[in-house]
């Protein structure tokens, strides 16, 4: 008896190239344009609430008197055109105080969670609502927060 074996001639491999890439995104510039003002205030005997919009307007409860002019935060940003932006802030929240340390608490809100660089910029506002105490004391008060914005 005889046993033939027969075997398929070995198939060879084809080649193949894979590519790659990266994009490397210019930084992103923000620029403060206006500050988040809720204007001037005279306070009676009850609390009250104070609020600003992202477009400017402002609300007060009744028993406040509101005067002069409010602004919302705003903001430029700058980076490549036509890229998505996410914006954060740091704090939901902020504490205005005055020269003799009282506080007055304000809470934040933003325009925007994302926006698009159309043309390279894009501008958003922060906004928001203060609280203010019976018989708050008087004087000039501030604070600060800040905002974080991202490629997304």
């Amino acid at each position: 008896m005889i046993l033939t074996l027969a075997t398929a001639p070995m198939a060879k491999a084809a080649p193949a190239t894979g590519g790659s890439s990266a994009t490397i995104l210019s930084g992103l510039r923000v620029t403060k344009t206006s500050d988040l003002n809720f204007g001037q205030l005279a306070v009676p005997a009850q609390p009250g609430v104070v609020r600003v919009r992202a477009d400017n307007s402002r609300t007060c409860s009744s028993g406040l008197v509101c005067m002069g002019s409010a602004s919302a935060a705003s903001f430029t940003i700058s980076g490549r055109p036509n890229e998505r932006v996410e914006i954060d802030l740091d704090r939901s929240s902020v504490d205005l105080t005055n020269a003799a340390g009282n506080r007055i608490a304000a809470s934040l809100s933003r325009s925007h969670s994302f926006i698009r660089l159309n043309g390279g910029e894009a501008v958003f506002q922060i906004f928001g609502t203060l609280q203010v105490r019976a018989n708050q004391a008087v004087g000039t008060y501030r604070g600060s927060f800040n905002v974080l914005v991202q490629y997304h």
